[in-house]
């Protein structure tokens, strides 16, 4: 049979309102007693009636993931990541595809949150650069958390990784193996992310007295296009670097076609790395060395936070920065 609320009224030693106030979040309940009937719930595995619940609350129990990302690896990372908390809380998910280049997003996606009764917004790059958007949401009174911040909203509850130590270091482990003409793919432009690679590129290449070629040094947009056409203007050069960094996967893969249609060996004459570790990166041939992101436990921590700022029953916890991982695979050769 399945646990009820007089079963954690007993369990706990109070009255079947308390527990209904501590269920519902209400205010004005003591900690200790607060305490004492999640201990139980827990322990009993009490599950509420969400529909009653919002029924009574008039919330949702929906929360909406925003995104306008063209990797559909990360953008199913992260779907994968909140879902496994809104299973455990009750919650419903919302896909919400937004266009960061449309002028009037700020009062769609309040529009959007007003008709639905969203109770809550996860924000993923490039949207959670925007400072003005955000800034809207707050004057709005709609809870959200972030994804990869700008630096001006580490103050909104967030989770990011650390990219730029990871790009530094990764680009530390393409100089150990003899490199020192190396190209740079860089990311979207309006990423915090990708300017944050790009440092942690430049500075290990400046630390080691190593030449800056800007015309190995292409703006991309994270797409596999853009990696594409990034190779075929470093390769159209009558001086090639002997490696090339990416800014995420899919690029990497992009600049490897060109290579490999400029006839050009990989790993023998040209190495390639990325960074994500998405699928991508063991598909292709050579597999792909790269930077991973622990993205599904970045999205699993970002729900957490959110659900947490509302719901009584769900874990509260903090802002966090995960660390990456470098893995090496066939693409990375020393230099003979």
């Amino acid at each position: 049979m399945s646990v009820t609320i007089k079963d954690v009224s007993k369990h706990a030693g109070v009255s079947i309102k308390t527990v209904s106030r501590v269920i519902n979040n209400e205010e004005n309940v003591a900690e200790a007693t607060k305490s004492k009937v999640l201990a139980s719930v827990e322990k009993l595995g009490f599950k509420p009636n969400k529909n009653a619940q919002s029924l009574r609350s008039k919330r949702s129990y929906m929360i909406a993931l925003l995104y306008d990302n063209p990797n559909k690896s990360y953008l199913a990372d992260i779907q994968n990541g909140i879902l496994q908390v809104c299973k455990k809380s009750g919650y419903n998910l919302v896909l919400q595809e937004c266009d960061y280049e449309d002028k009037d997003l700020s009062g769609s996606i309040i529009d959007f949150v007003e008709s639905f009764k969203i109770d809550g917004l996860i924000v993923t790059p490039p949207l959670s650069d925007m400072d003005d958007f955000l800034n809207n949401l707050d004057l709005a009174g709609i809870q959200y958390s972030i994804i990869a911040p700008s630096k001006k909203k580490v103050s909104s509850p967030y989770v990011s990784s650390n990219d730029y130590d990871a790009s530094y270091e990764m680009t530390k482990k393409i100089i150990s193996l003899g490199h020192k003409k190396i190209g740079f793919v860089k990311g979207h432009e309006i990423h915090s992310a990708s300017s944050l690679r790009f440092n942690g590129f430049i500075n290990a290449m400046d630390e080691h007295s190593l030449e800056r070629n800007f015309n190995w040094i292409i703006q991309g947009d994270f797409s596999f296009e853009s990696g594409f056409h990034a190779g075929e203007k470093i390769f159209s050069l009558d001086d090639l670097p002997t490696a090339i960094f990416a800014s995420n996967d899919p690029m990497a893969a992009g600049v490897m076609k060109s290579a490999q249609m400029k006839k050009i060996l990989i790993p023998d004459e040209l190495s390639i790395v990325g960074f994500d570790d998405s699928p991508t990166a063991e598909q292709v041939w050579p597999s792909l060395s790269t930077v991973k992101q622990p993205v599904n436990e970045m999205a699993l921590h970002a729900a957490k936070l959110l659900i947490g700022e509302f719901d009584g029953l769900t874990e509260k916890t903090v802002s966090k920065e995960f660390k990456s991982e470098i893995i090496i695979r066939e693409s990375l050769k020393k230099l003979n």
